[in-house]
């Protein structure tokens, strides 16, 4: 018998194979544990507290006192018996913000991937005895052999046929008939647009009739538990294969899935009911690896020059090839990619952003794990990809975290220092838009200077990891505590379990975030020098991503991270990659405006291009070397 595992709070237990890391029974128990580096212990966020029979490394991510009071590394900590383990706040994946797009996805026809037919056929006699597919036919206006009939739906014809009394309902995705339902059920015809992230996953549930969105979710992409980026998710496939990766992105659809419809095998649907089988059709938007891990394909060419993918245009597949818990059936379109790191994310954007239909020159940037940038108009469009590191989603930061209840996302220090946080709860890090917000602030107060060094102040002090700025003191907080009796843990009491501690940037988490700013701009200036035009030229700037959505503007162009342009030419459209799913889902003109994009793109590789690294050196200061770029800064800083 194996050896009994029990995760705190949430009280699961189960039984798992000795030698087996806790990070990986923590998955297998259902139990999200915080981890950014694919089990290496490297990060040092999957720290729990462990009472029982368990083999753990010595690391220095864990001091000695954390350790006395049985703190260890859940990968680094593997099962030899018995044990409870429990996983302090600290360490557990959030709810996050449910963040939509923000642009309007009204189209003045639908033409959605997979329409509905209404058929009354006639029933047959000695006289005409035509079969029932070529009946089918007839009445749809196709010629016998015009369309492609699954055989999984050709077995279930007859009885939908008979069952509806010769009256039926038919969906079609262009020549190919998905199913065949008995009655009059047009009006049943659902569809769900997928955003796939590398740090999030968006999912929302479309009525294709009338293009309305009926529910929308985001979770985490539980693939985080084997590395926070997209190369370090590349080795781990293959260190161990491909298949646990693939797995693990389908379960977080199908878990998305079974919260905005019935996934049970006996649903009727009504109203805004819908049945899982009533979904026919799903368009998927993601980066390049992330719809490789999605397909099953071998993503190992990506990570290594000259960085060829598999395929940047995937074939039509359907539903029950993924292991989708939709209909079988089901029609699943991917929007294509551009290259190895300009995927089909980024595609999405442009379509939802409307810039390839626009006469005018503008500029896109897509905030995220990964920082893509593209440049163009309705003739042509170029494109590239900057590594910009996951500090602006709280990684490579001490005190960062992702978007979610507790981490700080406004900060300002005009008059004193002024906060406030997501959920309007007890500060526990700093996301994103509040580092931005804080840089911005420290810098245009004097507090740091362009190098990124901390000047003198009554909250700047030598912490464990050099000069740090203190943003939240611990003593100036509620008080706050784990019920940990329920546990049954000798080792815990509350003041042990409690970590309270105050939160901090310090000089190396500054870099790391001036280092991502300057990436993002140093490659928008690669692109514009490659078409001969200047920021000044733009006629628009159209900031993308969940991230970029709470960005301040002016803060952002304090740090440097956008040009310092006048603000109305600055346009946010929050998710604008799950826009773009949902507009190829409603839309055949969408859907070849993205192949379009797709071929007008130019990729332009960064990693050999010394504009680049010439550019990233300048802008690694704040906001640059060149103040004169930042005229608006310049006036405030002298």
């Amino acid at each position: 018998m194996s050896p009994q595992v029990t995760f705190h709070p949430k009280g699961r237990s189960i039984e798992a194979p000795v030698d087996t890391n806790l990070l990986e029974a923590a998955i297998l128990a259902g139990v999200e544990i915080n981890s950014a580096c694919a089990g290496k212990g490297v990060c040092g966020r999957c720290r729990v507290v462990v009472e029982g029979d368990v083999d753990s490394q010595n690391t220095p991510r864990i001091t000695e006192e954390d350790r006395s009071n049985g703190y260890r590394l859940a990968c680094l900590s593997k099962v030899k018996g018995d044990c409870i383990v429990f996983v302090p706040e600290e360490s557990q994946l959030k709810p996050m913000q449910i963040v939509g797009g923000k642009v309007s996805t009204d189209l003045k026809q639908i033409s959605p991937l997979v329409r509905a037919i209404y058929a009354k056929l006639r029933p047959p006699t000695l006289q005409d005895n035509d079969a029932d597919l070529e009946r089918l036919l007839k009445q749809l206006g196709y010629e016998p052999g015009a369309l492609e009939v699954p055989l999984s739906l050709l077995r279930e014809l007859p009885r939908a046929i008979r069952e509806g009394e010769w009256t039926v309902t038919a969906f079609l995705d262009g020549n190919i008939l998905v199913d065949v339902l008995p009655w009059n059920v047009v009006s049943r015809n659902f569809g769900v647009s997928v955003d796939i992230g590398t740090t999030t996953v968006a999912l929302q549930l479309v009525d294709l009739s009338t293009g309305e969105m009926i529910s929308q979710v985001s979770d985490y992409n539980r693939q985080l538990m084997y590395g926070e980026d997209v190369l370090a998710r590349i080795m781990y496939s293959e260190d161990h294969g491909l298949e646990r990766l693939r797995h693990t992105i389908v379960d977080t659809i199908n878990h998305m899935l079974a919260r905005v419809c019935n996934t049970g095998d006996v649903c009727v649907g009504k109203g805004k009911k819908v049945c899982a089988e009533e979904i026919m059709a799903v368009s998927v938007a993601g980066n390049t690896t992330m719809m490789h891990m999605l397909l099953g394909l071998d993503p190992k060419c990506i990570r290594y020059a000259p960085y060829t993918p598999v395929t940047n245009l995937s074939p039509r597949i359907n539903a029950s090839e993924l292991g989708l818990n939709v209909n079988p059936r089901a029609s699943v379109h991917l929007v294509p990619g551009r290259a190895s790191y300009v995927g089909g994310d980024v595609v999405a954007d442009v379509v939802a952003s409307g810039m390839a239909r626009n006469e005018g020159i503008s500029l896109l940037i897509d905030v995220g794990t990964n920082g893509e940038i593209v440049l163009g108009n309705n003739d042509w469009l170029l494109a590239c990809s900057a590594s910009a590191g996951p500090a602006f989603e709280g990684g490579e930061v001490c005190h960062g975290m992702r978007a979610g209840d507790g981490a700080i996302e406004k900060v300002s220090l005009k008059g004193g220092v002024e906060y406030s946080t997501i959920g309007k709860v007890r500060p526990k890090g700093i996301c994103g838009s509040g580092l931005i917000d804080l840089l911005a602030q420290l810098f245009l107060t004097g507090v740091l200077d362009k190098k990124g060094h901390l000047q003198p102040s009554e909250r700047v002090r030598d912490g464990e990891f050099g000069k740090e700025y203190v943003l939240v003191y611990s003593k100036d907080v509620e008080r706050d505590g784990y019920d940990v009796k329920a546990t049954g843990m000798s080792c815990c009491p509350t003041d042990k379990v409690e970590r309270r501690r105050d939160i901090t940037v310090t000089e190396e988490d500054i870099a790391n975030i001036v280092r991502t700013k300057a990436s993002l701009y140093a490659a928008a200036e690669v692109l514009l020098d490659t078409a001969g035009i200047d920021f000044t030229d733009l006629e628009r700037v159209y900031i993308a991503g969940g991230f970029g959505h709470h960005i301040d503007l002016d803060n952002a162009v304090a740090i440097g991270l956008l040009p310092d342009l006048p603000r109305e030419r600055f346009t946010f459209l929050g998710n604008a990659s799950l826009d773009g799913a949902k507009l190829c889902l409603l839309s055949q003109e969408k859907r070849e405006e993205a192949l379009a994009a797709h071929r007008a793109m130019t990729y332009v590789e960064l990693s050999t291009d010394q504009r680049f690294f010439d550019r990233f050196s300048s802008a690694s200061f704040l906001p640059h070397t060149d103040l004169s770029r930042f005229p608006s800064i310049e006036q405030i800083r002298g």
